[in-house]
């Protein structure tokens, strides 16, 4: 069972989910600057003064975190900033899930679709952490592996990257509805 875990398969396929996971998260905050500033700045966590320059670096740094992830000689430090982000988003949401602010978009992807923070996001926040650490941990002992094994990764991430995203807007299509509902 712990060989599977070893398999370089299996560590594509994370590599490539966290990557586009990364790079799906940039591109859409990239195609919204501004509502994305908003988003930092209703977080409340930053001076008024890093609030724009953070909104601005900060897909930029995903970018590179996703580039990264999928070349193998820096996919381990690459894992690791991408724990970092991770985490520090979890740490952003749960401090204002403390003070009561749970209306708040999360501003993990700028689809349209806003997602309320909540317990559930710092949640799947620490799970895509354990991810991310996981991957770094696994990745000097799994190897790179050959072509085959990275085309078949990259699909398999591709497809939890699917599965993911559809579970979100699910949820944001939910939390939607609710307030419609509410709204009557």
């Amino acid at each position: 069972m712990l060989d599977v875990l070893h398999e370089p398969l299996l560590t594509w396929g994370l590599r490539a989910f966290l990557a586009l996971l990364f790079a799906t998260a940039a591109i859409s905050k990239l195609g919204g600057l501004e509502e994305f500033h908003g988003v930092v700045r209703n977080f409340r966590l930053l001076p008024e003064g890093l609030a724009r320059p953070v909104a601005m670096v900060l897909p930029v740094v995903e970018l590179a975190v996703a580039a990264g992830l999928l070349v193998t000689l820096l996919a381990v430090p690459a894992a690791i900033a991408a724990a970092g982000l991770l985490a520090a988003f979890g740490l952003a949401i749960a401090i204002n899930v403390i003070r009561g602010r749970t209306w708040i978009d999360c501003g993990c992807f700028r689809n349209g679709m806003k997602q309320r923070i909540s317990w559930l996001v710092v949640g799947r926040n620490a799970l895509l952490t354990a991810l991310a650490l996981a991957v770094a941990g696994l990745l000097p002992q799994a190897g790179g592996g050959g072509a085959l094994d990275a085309l078949v990764g990259l699909m398999a991430g591709a497809v939890m990257m699917m599965l993911y995203f559809s579970i979100s807007m699910l949820g944001g299509l939910a939390a939607a509805q609710a307030s419609t509902l509410k709204g009557r």
